[in-house]
């Protein structure tokens, strides 16, 4: 079961912590989860592992 769902705000748990929408969750080869992440001010998708993010803090 994934632990965020489409349309959930998100924060990328490392680096800058750059908030965005999700707006896919996918299994990988392995059956670990994918999300692909709409991320504010950089107009492209972003792909994180499940444990790379966290729930949206503001």
């Amino acid at each position: 079961m994934a632990k965020f769902a489409i349309g959930e705000k998100v924060d990328n748990a490392v680096g800058n912590h750059d908030a965005g929408t999700v707006i896919a969750v996918f299994p990988t080869v392995e059956g670990n989860l994918r999300y692909a992440v709409d991320m504010e001010g950089y107009g492209a998708l972003q792909f994180f592992a499940e444990d790379k993010l966290v729930v949206h803090a503001g």
